[in-house]
């Protein structure tokens, strides 16, 4: 395993992506969503979906220089057509533009489609809690399909889209932050062995959660309206998302001193059986991300070599590892 500093690795990212096409902007907005993923310690969602993105870049599945365009917009309301972009363009503007809104309304909603993946959910919760505000925001498909394969079961009937729900505190201490798969349950889990083990709650909240997902995300908020067709493959996304300012429900300012407070406190307990700290949701996310900040990131050699050869089959030079 190596390291790498932060910022050589969004500045590579960054070239990989303007090497298939994408905008030098749009391309180091990308790059640092995933360097932050890095950073927080969350393996699946940050520059391992590099070789998926620049696969669907260059292939024409996403649209490397999107217009993002306004469906409809109202006080606390906005709705954005991606135009078949990277997700993570068309979600953060859809958030922060909703940010403004519940700032000045109180609570408001955005939703986008006609867009490739979105990323970790954590990223659009954790620019919520930068103005203090509580969110919820889940992404989907919405290309349902029933599948076809003649062992499967009502558990097969959806995939695991992302949740995410943020709750914000007062400065000095990690957030909480859930940023979960709607699944509970490992890949390759048999939900029929967890059921007979006594899981059933599991495998039932999980179900419903992938289901509540792909509905409102993917088939409500991914549908694209009337007369547009879907143009690239691969933009195929929805990305639903609430943002809630405290101050519409009580004293904002003093509920999230006590929320730092009550985070505080409970991490002062000791750490569950089979785990090394305690740790709420978001708390290892913000301690890794801390310490990789100064000490850099570091990536296994699958990740590393990964990275490797798409530098090489962009014909770009390789990240700059630390020895």
């Amino acid at each position: 395993m190596k390291r790498i500093a932060e910022a050589d690795l969004c500045a590579w990212a960054t070239r990989a992506l303007t090497a298939v096409g994408v905008p030098d902007a749009d391309a180091a907005h990308i790059a640092r969503c995933l360097v932050d993923v890095d950073l927080r310690g969350v393996k699946s969602h940050g520059t391992r979906q590099l070789r998926r993105y620049v696969g669907e870049f260059r292939d024409g599945r996403v649209n490397p220089t999107p217009q993002i365009r306004t469906l409809r917009e109202g006080g606390n309301i906005i709705r954005l057509d991606g135009d078949g972009g990277a997700g993570y363009l068309v979600a953060t503007q859809a958030v922060d533009a909703a940010c403004a809104k519940a700032k000045a309304e109180g609570l408001a909603l955005a939703s986008t489609c006609n867009h490739g993946h979105v990323g970790s959910a954590g990223i659009y919760a954790r620019r919520a809690l930068k103005h203090g505000l509580i969110s919820w925001g889940m992404a989907g498909g919405a290309s349902w399909t029933k599948t076809e394969d003649p062992q499967a079961t009502v558990w097969n009937s959806m995939q695991a889209p992302p949740l995410c729900f943020g709750v914000p505190a007062d400065d000095g201490g990690p957030p909480l932050v859930l940023d979960m798969n709607a699944n509970q349950f490992k890949h390759g889990t048999d939900p029929e062995e967890a059921l007979a083990a006594g899981y059933g709650r599991s495998v039932f909240g999980s179900l419903g959660m992938r289901f509540v997902s792909t509905l409102v995300a993917g088939a409500l908020s991914g549908t694209l309206e009337e007369g547009v067709e879907r143009r690239f493959e691969a933009a195929t996304r929805g990305f639903f998302f609430v943002v809630v300012d405290p101050d519409l429900v009580g004293d904002g300012a003093a509920w999230r001193v006590r929320v730092r407070e009550i985070i505080d406190e409970s991490l002062t307990l000791p750490p569950m059986r089979g785990t090394e700290q305690a740790a709420l949701p978001g708390t290892l996310e913000w301690r890794r991300e801390r310490e990789r900040k100064e000490t850099g990131i570091p990536l296994p050699d699958d990740h590393r070599e990964m990275l490797d050869a798409i530098a090489a089959d962009l014909g770009i030079g390789p990240p700059e590892w630390r020895d």
